[in-house]
């Protein structure tokens, strides 16, 4: 009776409204403001900045109503359409390839999307006041409106070949955005090394792709991930071909999300702009690999030392990170490596099947990451200096831009009751619940760690005597206002009441929300709570005693230091390595290219000319060079007839 009753029952806009519809048009208006812009507007700064506000303002609405609409039918299902189809005339998979693409709308999208579009248009806001008239306003906006719409398409991609279509235009957004300030020094470096690195990884996903698709002769998410176990029981694929797949997969999503050893390129990525790194490490590109590995999640899945290989994966990345982070002095840097800890994090929820769990901790941690960097550019601009060694007593002279930090600082180490505590209370739930002890121990110490190098970046920028330096007078520090500190006030709200929804659980659960199925979940532990809210509250005590008063703490990783502060030196071996394999190697080529192929072009061009025009030519040759030709053509007559002789030989 309830059933028909409910069948009877007026529908409302949530329940007529298309999903797809509202993601088709999340997706196509930052790319229409990016048009107008350049079509019309790109004389008018003002014009310019208000129309990409606006039509960001509109992809939230947009993604809003997509997650509602997500919420209340959480099982709605897309259509793909075909648009272009190849027939190669061969047998097989490659007899016929289309190009399908369409809108994918399910919870783990709707959720991506939602926080996409709120840090683009809350990032902008900030750079409306940031962003000077010198540092060309218009080509900042236009680039953060190409990055969200390819940091959209990617959210929605239906298909895999669609996903590395817009994964391209990830790395060209990032490219661009980190190069930003080209004229800087580091900014050139710093932007090609993530184009380099980002692009090694969009070729592995292109190798997996086409892998894929002569596999199973289907690139569509839903069809691949009802294909990979019936692939493995039918003979299209064995076990060592599945984890060859999600090895290639995890090889683009680590060179994406700074996955170690291909994370060198984050910690430069703090060259952009304040607002173009915050997007960036939030909510961009260093969340493309986690968000790569959530949507493909199956092949994981099918493959248990795959699954095995993200945890052992995440739980370095996370423990370097935070390690990394706890002996940086550039500022920036800091924060990047506290981004490399949370994606490890992320990584490793995935690997011990925390599915909701993960992508919980990439919603949570995006607020107080953002707002760390915003923090950290007002900090920068005022003190001329990104040395956290040149900085201290902010607490007195900026105290608004003092507060908007230790907000970001609390909520991202995890301090109960904000936003990361929540999420990483999730992933503990789950290695306790499955007894996992290496889970639980790197987690821990993640969070302690963690803990203390954000307690340390706070302490060391607002506390204590600003330092004297020569041409700076610290009685002339302005704090944040106006639509900079409207901004970070945005997402300190996000900082402070981003896992609260995990507290009222009611109807709607992040964690079941967004799940997976064959995946159970956990409930939140009680001993994953406490200990959680142990090691957030002691790390940043712990931070606060040792780097409160500017001690230099003696440890047993105070030998180790040089090695962390450079990242176990890895980008200066990535670079000895281009020194002494692909520099050589270039030289080598470019040797064979201008002696080999350009003589022999050369000589062809030089024969025919001399053939056609003898009478001129004979007049300038030399009688070592004719002897030298003559001799050549005898030794060339002379060895094609020993290999006629030996042909006629062998056929008698």
């Amino acid at each position: 009776m309830s059933l028909v009753l409910l069948a009877a029952a007026a529908k409302g806009p949530l329940d007529t409204w298309s999903p797809t519809l509202f993601g088709l048009f999340a997706l196509l208006l930052p790319l229409t403001g990016l048009v107008i812009i350049l079509a019309f507007t790109i004389d008018s700064r003002r014009l310019s900045q208000a129309i990409a506000v606006l039509f960001t303002l509109g992809a939230v609405l947009c993604a809003l109503l997509m997650l509602a609409i997500e919420l209340a039918h959480p099982q709605h299902l897309e259509r793909v359409g075909t648009y272009l189809q190849f027939f190669t005339g061969q047998s097989g998979a490659a007899s016929e390839f289309s190009l399908q693409w369409g809108v994918l709308a399910d919870p783990l999208a709707s959720v991506v999307l939602v926080m996409v579009a709120l840090v683009s248009l809350f990032v902008q806001l900030y750079a409306l006041s940031f962003i000077r008239r010198e540092d060309d306003p218009i080509r900042f906006f236009g680039l953060v409106l190409f990055t969200t719409f390819a940091m959209t398409g990617v959210v929605l991609s239906v298909t895999l070949f669609e996903m590395l279509i817009f994964l391209g235009l990830v790395t060209l957004s990032s490219y661009l955005l980190i190069g930003y300030w080209w004229q800087r020094e580091g900014s050139g470096s710093a932007s090609l090394l993530a184009f380099g690195i980002s692009a090694f990884g969009d070729v592995a996903l292109l190798v997996a792709t086409a892998y894929l698709y002569f596999r199973f002769t289907d690139l569509n998410f839903q069809g691949l991930a009802n294909l990979y176990a019936n692939g493995y029981l039918n003979g299209r694929v064995g076990a060592n071909g599945l984890f060859l797949i999600a090895l290639l997969v995890l090889i683009a999503a680590a060179a994406k999300s700074a996955l170690f050893p291909l994370h060198v390129w984050l910690p430069r990525s703090a060259q952009a702009p304040a607002p173009a790194a915050a997007l960036i490490h939030s909510a961009g590109a260093a969340l493309c690999g986690v968000y790569l590995i959530a949507r493909m999640y199956a092949l994981f899945h099918a493959s248990p030392r795959a699954l095995a290989l993200l945890a052992v994966v995440g739980g370095l990345t996370a423990l370097l990170g935070a390690l990394f982070a706890l002996f940086q002095d550039n500022l920036k840097r800091a924060i990047a490596y506290t981004t490399m800890a949370e994606l490890g994090l992320m990584v490793l929820g995935l690997g011990i099947s925390a599915y909701g769990a993960a992508v919980f901790e990439a919603f949570t941690q995006a607020w107080p990451k953002a707002l760390l960097f915003l923090a950290a550019g007002v900090i920068i601009r005022e003190l001329r200096t990104e040395r956290m060694g040149e900085m201290g007593g902010l607490w007195r002279r900026m105290p608004f831009a003092s507060w908007m930090l230790l907000i970001a600082v609390a909520a991202a180490a995890g301090v109960p009751p904000l936003s990361t505590f929540w999420s990483k209370d999730a992933i503990l739930s789950k290695a306790l619940a499955i007894s996992s002890v290496p889970a639980v121990v790197v987690g821990t110490a993640v969070t302690l760690i963690g803990a203390i190098a954000l307690a340390r970046i706070f302490c060391l920028v607002s506390t204590g005597e600003t330092a004297r330096r020569r041409r700076f007078e610290p009685e002339r520090i302005r704090d944040a206002s106006g639509r900079m500190a409207f901004a970070m006030v945005l997402f300190a709200i996000g900082s402070v009441v981003g896992g609260a929804i995990r507290v009222f659980r009611g109807h709607i659960d992040p964690i079941a929300f967004v799940s997976f199925p064959g995946v159970v979940l956990a409930n939140s532990h009680l001993l994953a709570a406490g200990v959680t809210a142990v090691a957030a509250v002691a790390g940043v005590a712990i931070g606060w005693l040792i780097y409160g008063p500017r001690l230099v703490p003696v440890t047993a990783l105070q030998p180790l230091r040089p090695s962390l502060t450079e990242g176990l030196f890895v980008d200066q071996a990535y670079g000895q390595g281009v020194r002494l394999g692909v520099l050589p190697l270039s030289r080598g080529l470019g040797w064979v290219d201008r002696r080999v192929v350009d003589g022999a072009l050369d000589l062809v061009a030089d024969s025919l000319a001399f053939a056609s025009r003898p009478r001129r030519w004979l007049g300038e040759l030399h009688t070592r060079q004719l002897a030298i030709g003559v001799v050549a053509a005898v030794l060339a007559l002379a060895l094609v007839s020993i290999v006629l002789t030996g042909r006629l030989i062998g056929t008698t």
